[in-house]
């Protein structure tokens, strides 16, 4: 089985997931921790999702920040020993690379999706005449 856990600050997680049900009509391979809502621990519900992995399961923990509280507390959980891979600085295409991969979720299969994510990171600049022309034209060409 392959499943998913989302941890950030704030509503970052349940945002993604939310997205992901968007795009792809089906989150439930999602858990989302979003955390510092209130004083609340967060940790017992990233334990349970690590806990709940079993053998032959690929699963993968995206956390929003590297060196940021949530990633730092992931970190010392030690993941790996559950087979568990851990992803920092999540975005959405990333998410989505690792739930539809047709490949087994190996760190380096991970690793691909991860340098395509970052990738698609990009400064969008509209050329002033074509953003002038009031046409949608071929905006996506």
């Amino acid at each position: 089985m392959r499943k998913f856990l989302i941890a950030s600050h704030g509503r970052v997680a349940s945002g993604i997931k939310s997205a992901v049900g968007i795009l792809t009509h089906d989150d439930s391979a999602i858990t989302a921790v979003d955390c510092y809502l209130d004083e609340s621990d967060f940790t017992p519900q990233i334990q349970e999702f690590l806990d709940s992995v079993q053998e032959g399961d690929e699963a993968v923990v995206f956390t929003d920040l590297l060196g940021g509280s949530v990633c730092n507390k992931v970190t010392q959980m030690h993941p790996e020993r559950y087979g568990v891979i851990h992803v920092t600085g999540v975005n959405l295409i990333t998410v989505l690379g690792c739930l539809l991969s047709d490949e087994p979720l190996t760190p380096e299969v991970v690793d691909g999706v991860v340098e395509t994510g970052a990738s698609l990171i990009q400064r969008v600049a509209v050329d002033e005449e074509e953003a002038d022309d009031g046409s949608d034209g071929d905006f996506f060409a």
